[in-house]
This record gives structure tokens, C-alpha cells and sequence, in this order.
């Protein structure tokens, strides 16, 4: 991968995450409100509305106002709604410069020709959010030569209703092999891909970047896997990992765990309903064992005491976070993944 896609990407990351302190934590507020004031077509395709908190609105607007600015720009071409499953929510879009690299291959499987893919994943915290919210950062992760490829998917997001997980994970397993099958006709090099994601987004991309055993379970060579860009999103769900401070040691943990567990289980897990299910219609050890299995920092370890070499296996990280009004989680939890790994592994922006 070269030194240029991954300035590109990270430029990409950093516009991301600036937009989302500039006009998410505008409000403070995290009612759901009706959305009538709210537009829900970009580039003249009318979406889906969704019953959007509040907190979200401004982001939800000004993305859009972006992207529909970027799907004018005549130096940028983007291929909308193309399926990769069947089921109606998994479509994706492809985004490259007007005249992209197209596949040449000789017999001996030359791909000199074709560009690195960025399978970017917008945000929205499990429950909402559209493909369109990262249709912006295309400007920067394609560059002006068609540097790169980006592939910005839909997947299962809760509705303010349902449990997403794991149909959000596995949609996107279904992207990779999409993109394994068919990237190469719009220019894309199928062996190398990037995986980003903002917020919820960034988790699921570390869901599926951080466990080449699921990957190659799935069928696909986790080899592929060049880097991960993860912005502002959780590395582990679990109460572990939102009170690290504690849990790291042991002693302090045996003292103050029972009342970390018991403020978890009655405050966050409500914030995970997308991810772990809702208290009235699953149980609590359903709900745990959900959050341990969405958790990319426990992944890890269980991964490091079965043997596997993961400083070998696993991706190159690039996490991206704020240092102001951004999650609090996100330093101590990024911190404690590179513990895990190295500090030449993981890179902090």
C-alpha cells in the first residue's frame, strides 16, 4: 500500500471527524424527535427516512449537503445502490475519479493497473445512518489521479427498534466478498482493501478487520486486509472496557467491579440496545455474551492466547480521534490496543 493512499485516507479520516465535532456535538440534546424538517434525498434518490435523535440532525444535514456537492463535482464519478445480497438494505456505493484504472489483467494476474479500494462505513450508533453520510470523504480518498477506489455500503442499523447485531458485522462480510467478486470492473484491486469507518461504523470495521479467523471462516483471505482506519468508535463494548481504569487492575477491579457491572448493566447496556438487544425481550446473560462477542479488544486477546501471532496477522490501525468533545472512551481504549499489539502497530492521530 502505498505511502500517497494512505496520506489520502487519513486526510479523509481527519475531514470525517471534523465534521462530525463541528455539527454532531453541536446539541447536547439525544431525544428522538420527528425528522420533518429534515431532507432525505441526496443527488435527486430519496431515501428512507429515519426517526433521527436530535443530536444527530445537524450532522445528518450538513453530510448530506456535502455529499450532494461532491456528486456534482465532474472530476468524481459514483456508481449509487449497486446490491451486493439480497436482502433490501445491502446496497453500496462505488466512488472513483471520472476516468478510473480498469482491469488489464495479463495471464500472469498483473493488477499493476488497478487502484487500492476503501470500504468506508458511516456511523450513526448501530441504530441510523446512510452511505451518503461518507460520500464526501470521497474527494479526498480517491485524490485527483484515482489513487483509490471507495466503496461506501449500507448495513443493518437498528431503527431506534431492533437488535442490528451481528446482521450489521456479517453485512460487512457480504461488502468484502463483494468487493472480492466484482471491485476489479470499476477499477479496484480486490487484494488490496482498506477498511474505515466512523463511529459505529469504525467499530464493525474493527469487528471484521481485527479477527482474520472470522474473515477466513468467511471465506475471504484476511491477507487482503491492508490497513484499518478507524475514527472516534469503541474498541470494546464490554463493562471491562468501558471502565479500563479499573479493570486493568485487578485488585482495584475486585473492590469497585460489582458497582462498575451494576452501573453498566443499568445505564450503558440501555445506550447498546442495537448491539446487545433490549432488556425486556432478551436476557441479561444474551445481552453480555452479545457485547463480549462485539467486542474487538477481547477478540484480540483470546486471539493472542490461542497462539496466533497477531503483530503477523492483523492489519496495520490508524484510529483518529479528537482531543476535545470527541468520546472519552476512545483514548483509553486505543491505548489499551496498543498495548495489546505494538505501538509500531497502531498509530494514533
Amino acid at each position: 500500500m502505498s505511502v500517497g493512499v494512505i496520506v489520502l485516507v487519513a486526510s479523509a479520516c481527519l475531514l470525517a471527524t471534523n465534521n462530525f465535532l463541528a455539527y454532531a456535538l453541536a446539541t447536547a440534546s439525544s431525544s428522538l424527535t420527528k425528522s420533518q424538517n429534515l431532507s432525505f434525498t441526496v443527488g435527486n434518490e430519496k431515501l428512507e427516512p429515519q426517526e433521527l435523535p436530535e443530536f444527530l440532525h445537524p450532522y445528518h444535514s450538513r453530510s448530506f449537503e456535502l455529499t450532494e456537492v461532491t456528486l456534482s463535482d465532474p472530476s468524481l464519478k459514483c456508481n449509487r445502490g449497486i446490491s451486493y445480497g439480497s436482502l433490501d438494505h445491502q446496497v453500496l456505493d462505488v466512488w472513483s475519479t471520472s476516468a478510473p484504472s480498469t482491469s488489464d489483467d495479463d495471464d500472469d494476474g498483473d493488477r499493476t493497473s488497478l487502484a487500492p479500494v476503501v470500504v468506508f462505513l458511516h456511523g450513526g450508533g448501530w441504530d441510523w445512518g446512510y452511505k451518503e453520510y461518507v460520500g464526501f470523504c470521497s474527494r479526498n480518498v480517491c485524490g485527483d489521479d484515482g489513487q483509490a477506489i471507495m466503496v461506501a455500503p449500507s448495513y443493518r442499523v437498528g431503527k431506534g427498534e431492533s437488535q442490528a447485531w451481528p446482521q450489521s458485522r456479517d453485512d460487512i462480510l457480504e461488502v468484502l466478498h463483494w468487493v472480492k467478486n466484482n471491485v476489479a470492473e470499476h477499477g479496484g484491486d480486490p487484494t488490496k482493501i482498506i477498511i474505515a469507518g466512523h463511529s459505529a461504523g469504525g467499530h464493525l470495521a474493527a469487528c471484521v478487520g481485527l479477527d482474520p479467523p472470522l474473515l477466513k471462516s468467511s471465506g475471504l483471505d484476511p491477507n487482503v486486509i491492508k490497513a484499518l482506519f478507524l475514527i472516534s468508535c469503541p474498541l470494546g463494548i464490554r463493562a471491562e472496557d468501558f471502565f479500563l481504569a479499573l479493570s486493568k487492575r485487578k485488585w482495584l477491579w475486585k473492590i469497585s467491579g460489582p458497582i462498575a457491572k451494576l452501573l453498566y448493566r443499568r445505564v450503558v447496556l440501555k445506550v447498546l440496545r442495537p448491539v446487545v438487544g433490549n432488556a425486556s425481550d432478551t436476557d441479561m446473560a444474551s445481552m453480555l455474551n452479545a457485547a463480549n462477542d462485539a467486542s474487538p479488544l477481547c477478540r484480540v486477546k483470546e486471539l493472542q492466547k490461542q497462539g496466533l501471532d497477531v503483530d503477523q496477522e492483523i492489519p496495520s490501525v490508524h484510529y483518529f480521534y479528537a482531543n476535545q468533545k470527541d468520546f472519552p472512551i476512545c483514548h483509553p481504549q486505543v491505548k489499551e490496543l496498543r498495548y495489546i499489539l505494538t505501538d509500531s502497530k497502531v498509530q494514533v492521530w
